[in-house]
């Protein structure tokens, strides 16, 4: 005998048989509970907040943003300066465009031209209110920094816009 003619001899289930057999291993394993859809896409939500906050690292965590709160708070006070460089030891330059404004009243030059850079880079999808404002900044910037490589800085980006 061929192993064709072997194929042919054995007899093949019916379609019957082959859905009876699907039927019995349904049944036999145990069914999943389903969330609601309101349930499933809050579970959903929160592991992907899970996740991002994992990949954000420092800045994901409640800390951060309480640090940010704060920094908004001592704007303007004589904490400020201080706060500052500890926030930037902690957890670098921020890149919420409010925190970045924010900083741009830092006494240090370098940190200046850091965050005029980031905001350059932010600028193009900001609002028209915030392109505006940052605008008008760069020119006071540009005309009143006691720091020439602020001054110069300012004015790159001016001349870019």
């Amino acid at each position: 005998m061929t192993p064709k003619q072997d194929d042919d001899d054995r007899e093949r289930p019916s379609w019957r048989e082959i859905d009876q057999r699907r039927d019995r291993q349904q049944h036999g394993a145990p069914k999943k509970a389903r969330l609601p859809k309101k349930e499933a896409e809050r579970v959903r939500q929160q592991a992907l907040a899970q996740a991002e906050a994992l990949f954000k690292g420092k800045r994901g965590r409640p800390e951060y943003r309480e640090a940010l709160r704060k920094l908004e708070a001592l704007h303007g006070t004589k904490k400020f300066t201080e706060f500052v460089k500890f926030f930037l030891q902690e957890y670098g330059l921020p890149e919420e465009w409010g925190a970045l404004t924010r900083l741009l009243d830092y006494p240090e030059p370098e940190v200046v031209v850091e965050v005029l850079g980031a905001m350059a880079a932010q600028a193009g999808s900001r609002s028209r209110v915030e392109q505006q404002g940052f605008k008008g900044r760069l020119q006071v910037l540009a005309l009143t920094s006691p720091y020439s490589e602020v001054r110069s800085r300012a004015e790159e980006i001016l001349a870019g816009l």
